[in-house]
Parts: structure tokens; sequence; C-alpha cells
């Protein structure tokens, strides 16, 4: 018998029943006055009553205070029928009735009866596979193991996967002859997977449509396929991300001619965004002991001259201490800015090389002073033949001068270099490993990362130092769950410049701190330092509530970290620690807002950094966009 057989409802036969549903009740009210009062489903155990309830018409109908409906009962009934179908209960039966309740009966109380029966299993046939394609891959696609139970929507959602098999061994005019037959009386779904490759293609002529000159030649450099390459739907698809991240068009689209016998020729077809925006935006900020305004504005021209472009970017901000809970205090601002213009060029020399030149100017007053002063940066990045693997290297060059340190002692002012100018020239390198499926919303892979700076006379600076910092992260699916680890060390050897010091704490760090505030302290004030040690590790989990229509997801996380004078000071067996949870809100796609609270567990004497000063104490919360890490 097939699957679809058994989802057809004798609707007939239902209908009697339902109509002779309490023929014997007592009636004082007349027909029409009646209400639906409760839904009632019993015998279920595989499906939770919320999922089974939610897209009846008697649930709709309950919420208008409306009677049942008999028609709305024999729909309902075949609709908890299919659920249980489509999750391989190939015997279920769905029985359903009526009962009056409540003074003169008024009220009606709809009831299904649910007999789930035993849970298909599955046995999956395969057939024409053609021998670029293994029975392997293809249990890999397709989630049902032999003997596992069944279920129709895995099923469905990997049919596409299984034609992209084929299209990715080069048979662009494959297809897959895919059905289900259920066997009732053994409970058991025989898959049927019969491949028809056809012939096997290759790409032919590639022709470009809204772009020429150099930024045509920057498009065929991101291409994965060259005319005369095996056929594939991979291929396809990488290249459109890489053209994507030109950040040159607002559309792009590869369209394969699939008319040809074996030979298949691909149109690129693109639309230019536009070439000048403006930027405007601002943002609140909470930290338990600050406020923080930020304000933004940005302006960008793409391609003055072709493959080039210019983006200017300020970001002024004030920042406000605590004037009793939750107030700031208005009157005691402190200003920041940081501004730059960024020229950048693509394909320098080569494809995927790009090279970045951006002055800046900084005014920022943080805990222990005010720095203020010009800053230059020229830097290199490109993949090193695959697109997850970058290398950068860079030069910086700065020069700041300091005030408002009169909070510190004297000795700590001249042993932190804030008593005059601070000259730093710097070579920098980056080397990042990117294995996430997704940069913004991770929910599976590895980020690693390694930065290294070294300070020296021969970059025009003042400062001879070697500053280290790895960073490792981790993510790991759990069914709906989500497992996120970080690990990240950072140590400065040699003459430490005073603003290349480590702070942690924050909506991005141990949020068991308020922002920087997990620092070694001169007369009460974070001064920062030359190790540092952060690691936590994040369960993130999608909530069944929604706020104001918008998804809501949850977490629970521990946080460790640490901030040491000198980096021969870091010890991970004595961290900070902090325990706490978090809600998310994702506005749009990608972008979603955050709520933490940490909670400290160790180290709050009068001694250690943000001492215990109240009942609080041990609580930080914190606003922040996108994932802690």
């Amino acid at each position: 018998m097939r699957a679809r057989d058994l989802q057809r409802p004798v609707a007939v036969a239902l209908a009697i029943a339902l109509v002779g549903c309490g023929a014997g009740a007592h009636r004082v009210r007349k027909a029409g006055d009646e209400r639906l009062a409760a839904i009632r489903i019993e015998g279920n155990h595989a499906i939770d009553r919320d999922t089974l309830v939610h897209g009846l018409e008697l649930h709709h109908d309950q919420a208008a205070e409306l009677a049942v409906d008999t028609s709305s009962l024999v729909t309902d009934t075949a609709r908890i029928r299919t659920a249980y179908l489509e999750r391989g209960y190939f015997a279920v039966d769905v029985q359903a009735r009526i009962e009056p309740r409540g003074r003169d009966d008024a009220d009606q109380i709809a009831i299904f009866t649910v007999i789930e029966g035993p849970r298909a299993t599955t046995v999956l046939a395969i057939s024409g596979l053609p021998p670029e394609v293994s029975e392997a891959a293809v249990r890999k696609v397709l989630p049902l193991a032999d003997g596992a139970p069944f279920d129709y929507e895995t099923y469905d959602l990997a049919k596409p996967a299984l034609v992209a098999l084929l299209e990715d061994a080069g048979y662009a005019h494959g297809r897959v002859d895919a059905d289900v037959v259920a066997d009732r009386a053994r409970a058991r779904a025989t898959v049927r997977l019969a491949f028809v490759p056809g012939a096997r293609c290759r790409f032919g002529a590639i022709e470009i449509t809204g772009a020429d000159g150099a930024l045509a030649r920057a498009i065929r450099a991101r291409l994965a396929f060259r005319p005369g390459d095996r056929y594939s739907a991979e291929a396809l698809a990488e290249s459109e991300r890489a053209i994507f991240e030109l950040g040159r068009f607002s559309s792009v689209r590869l369209e394969p001619d699939r008319r040809g016998a074996d030979v298949i020729p691909v149109q690129i077809a693109v639309a230019r965004a536009s070439r000048h925006a403006v930027e405007l935006g601002g943002g609140i900020g909470y930290e338990p002991l600050t406020w923080d305004l930020r304000l933004r504005a940005g302006f960008s021209w793409v391609d003055p001259i072709p493959l080039t472009s210019i983006n200017v970017d300020a970001r002024p901000a004030l920042t406000f201490p605590h004037n009793g809970p939750l107030a700031p205090d208005l009157g005691a601002p402190e200003w920041k800015l940081r501004a730059s213009l960024t020229l950048q060029r693509i394909d320098l020399l080569r494809p995927g090389l790009r090279a970045e030149i951006q002055p800046g100017f900084d005014y920022v007053t943080v805990e222990a002073y005010t720095y203020q002063g010009p800053r230059l940066r020229v830097g290199l990045s490109s993949p090193l033949g695959v697109r997850w693997l970058q290398l950068a290297l860079g030069w910086q060059l700065q020069r700041y001068k300091f005030s408002g340190y009169e909070a510190i002692d004297a000795a700590t002012q001249v042993a932190l270099g804030l008593d005059k100018p601070e000259l730093l020239g710097a070579y920098q390198q980056a080397l990042v490993a990117d294995l996430r499926d997704n940069p913004l919303m991770p929910t599976r892979g590895v980020y690693l990362e390694l930065r290294a700076s070294e300070g020296t006379r021969y970059a025009g600076g003042a400062f001879d130092y070697l500053q280290l910092t790895p960073d490792v992260r981790g993510y790991v699916p759990l069914g709906p769950l989500v497992l996120a680890l970080r690990a990240r060390l950072g140590v400065i050897l040699g003459k430490v410049p005073v603003t290349e010091r480590y702070y942690a704490g924050g909506a991005a760090s141990q949020r068991g701190f308020s922002e920087r505030h997990l620092s070694p302290t001169n007369m009460g004030i974070p001064i920062g330092g030359a190790g540092v040690i952060e690691t936590g590790a994040e369960l993130r989990a999608p909530l069944p509530w929604k706020f104001f229509g918008l998804p809501m997801g949850g977490v629970l996380f521990l946080d460790g970290g640490d901030v040491t004078a000198t980096a021969a000071a870091l010890d991970p067996r004595h961290l900070h620690w902090a325990v706490g949870a978090g809600l998310r809100i994702e506005v749009i796609k990608s972008v979603t807002f955050r709520l933490d609270t940490g909670y400290r567990l160790n180290r709050t004497g009068p001694d250690e950094p943000q001492p215990e000063t109240g009942w609080d104490a041990h609580i930080a919360v914190h606003l922040g966009v996108g994932q802690a890490y």
C-alpha cells in the first residue's frame, strides 16, 4: 500500500459517526448558542498536544468562541492522522467526539482519541547510481538509516540534495525518482531511490553581462570552474558566493543552459549596487557602571577607480557614569571619537590580494586616562589557496598624547608611560581559518585565529615588544541546541605600550564584569595588563515564544577569565568564573539583539577587580548585538 493511500480520510463514515456523537445528550439551550470551550487530545505520545492543536481549524473556532462545526471536526481529524502518517505511524487511528459541558450544556469539548500504533522503520532501496556517486554518499545525504524510525519531512528535505549529488558528479540532466512504499502490516517504510543520471556534462562558454573591463576580470578570477571542467552545482554556488563578496553587486545570477546534451554554457548576470552610500546609526549600551550613547556616520564610494573603494567612518560616543540604579549622571560625560579614512584596492597584482591604507584619529577617554592623536595602518590580505584560510600582513604607526591621568598615583603614571607621548610602530600578522557554517550565526564548525605584532624601532616606534593573541572557537549542534566554546590567550613580552594593554569583561568577554573592569587596578581604577585569558561555553536554544512576532532564543553560559600585570603571572587554574543566562531576539536575518546577565562565582573580595560593594556586586547585565562569540 502506498503512503499517500493512507492519507485519504474516510470522510463519509467519519461524518456519520460525528453526527451521532452525543445523540442522547440533554440540551436546554437552543442550537447555535453553544461554544467550543476546550480541545482535548488523548492517547498522543509521539507528538505533543500543542503541536497537534496549533494547526487545527477548531483552534481558531475556540478563540472566536464559536460552536463546533462538523466539517471542521472531520478536517481536523484527518489533519491529526496525517501528522502521524508523516512521522511513520501508518497504523494510526484517530477518533473524534463532542461532549457537552457546563451550565445548560452550552460549553462543548472536542475530544480526539489517538491510537498511535507502531512507528514504521526505514528500508532504503537504491538503484541506478553512476560510478562517480557512492551509496555511502547517498546515505549521508539522506539521514534515514535502515531500521531507523521513518520520517516524511526528513525524506522530503533530502530530495534536492540527492539531485545535487548527480549534478556535482557532472550529470547536469540527472534526476532521482523517489517514492515511499508503506507497509502498514509490518510497520515498514521502503524508500525507493531510482537515480537516472543521463549524460555526463562539462562546462561550456562563460558569458558575463552587467560588468566589463577590470570588474569582469575580477568576476572570472572568482569562478570555481573553467570551460571544459566537469559540471558541478557546487562550483556554481561557490562562484556565486565569491562574486557577491566583491561587494559591487546587488544581484548575481549564474544560469547554466542545460539545453545541450553534454556541454553546459553558463551566463553570469550581475546588477551593480549603488556606488555611493551614506550610513547613519547609533545605539545605547548599558554596563553595571556606565551608560554609553554611541553614534556612527559613514560615507562610501565604490570604484572611483576600478576595483578601488573609499570609506569614511566617524564614531563619536558619550559615556555616563551611573547616578543611582539605572540612572545615568548626565553632568559627567566622557567623550570618545574614532574617525578613519579607508582606501582599499582589491585584486592588487593578482586575484584575491587586497590592499588597505587607513589613516585615522582617536580621542578616547578610558578609566585611567584620555588619549588622542593620529594613527596609520597599511595592510595586505589574501586567501591561501582556499576561501576559509586567510593571511593578513600589516604595519601600524600611531602617536598619542595623554591627559586626565591624575586619578592614579605618580609612580604608576611613569611606569605606564603616561607622562610623555607614545610613539608606537609595529609589524602585524594574522592567520585565520574560518570553518563555520555561518560567521554571524554559527551552528557548527571551528574558527581559529592567531594574531602577532612586533613592536620595533625599525617600524618607526619607540617600543620593542612581541604580542601574541591566539583565539579558538568551536560550535557543536545538539539537535535544536548549539554548544559554543571559546578560548583566547593574549601575552605581551618586552616593553608594554599602555594603549596595547589587555582588558576583559563586558558583553563579548567575561560577562560577570562590566566592560574592561576585569583588569589590574591602581587606586581602584583599571589600568590593563600584559596577559589575558578568556574562556567560555554557551548552550544556545530556540524558544517557543515570540517578541512582537520576532523569533526568540535563550542561552546558558559559563565564562572564565583573568588579566594580569605580566604575562608570566597568568594562571589558568585561578580564573574568575561567572555563570549566567541570556535572551536573544532576531530582528532580521542574522542580526540579533541580546540581553545577558552574569553572576560571579568567586574572587569577589576587596583585593580583586571590581570588588563586592553591595547586594548586586556579583551581577552584571549586558546589552549587545550578535552572539557573544
